[in-house]
Formats: C-alpha cells, structure tokens, sequence
C-alpha cells in the first residue's frame, strides 16, 4: 500500500511485536477517509501506539484498547498525553477493521470498555499479536 502513513520499525523486540496490528489499524483508518498525519510507536509497560488524527489522537495501548482525546503532546519514544480522553470499548485489541467505526458515535452510549493488567502474560494476546502481518 504505496502513500500510507505507517509506523516505522521499532528497536524493542517487545514492542515491535504491536507493529503488525498498529500498521493493519493505521490502513483501515486510512481507507475509511480518516484523515491521518502521523503513527508511531510509543514506550512500553504498557506497550502504546499514537495515531494523530488533526487536534485529536487516537492512542492504543495494551492495558485498555483505544483512547481518543485532544492531542496534546507526545512523539516517538515519549509517552502520549491528551486532554478529555474517552476509552472507545471493544476490549483491547478490535479487530482494526471495526476501529474507524469506534471513531463514531456518542461516548455516553458506549458499553464500559474492558481492560486488562499489561503484564497479564500468556493470556493469548501475544499470539493475536503475532497474526498480524506486514504487507
């Protein structure tokens, strides 16, 4: 997929094993008309990634899914901040072709968004990790 913005390989072995499903994510917002400047890969315990949405950021991490909020600071290797975030649901790691569909609707009506410790260990999100590929 030429013209895509997409994260760049990270160094942590640990946290380049998100890279598959935070690329997969980033292409179907990207095909959904999202407009997207920027994805990076951010810090772990817990592993994060930052997708720059205009004002707004959607942040994904390990422990609770998506979060969107107003962008208000981060970059690669720094930990995102945003202002008025709202978990979006769907457990913690949707299937990223229902994310841009997170992206809609009123927070209020959202089910509670299910979470889980970031060192949980051998609960099967590493192997659901690792099904995501890079085209």
């Amino acid at each position: 997929m030429t013209g895509r913005i997409r994260p760049l390989p990270h160094p942590d072995p640990f946290v380049e094993a998100t890279r598959g499903y935070i690329t997969r994510v980033g292409d179907e917002l990207q095909a959904r008309g999202v407009p997207l400047s920027k994805i990076w890969l951010d810090p772990c315990h817990p592993r994060d990634a930052t997708f720059v949405l205009g004002l707004q950021a959607l942040v994904w991490n390990e422990s609770e899914g998506f979060v969107l909020g107003d962008f208000v600071s981060g970059e690669p290797g720094v930990r995102t901040v945003l202002s008025d975030p709202v978990r979006l649901g769907e457990g913690v790691l949707p299937d990223p072709l229902a994310v841009p569909a997170l992206l809609e609707g009123d927070a209020a009506e959202r089910p509670p968004a299910r979470t889980r410790p970031f060192t949980a260990g051998h609960d099967g999100l590493e192997d659901r990790l690792a099904r995501y590929t890079i085209d």
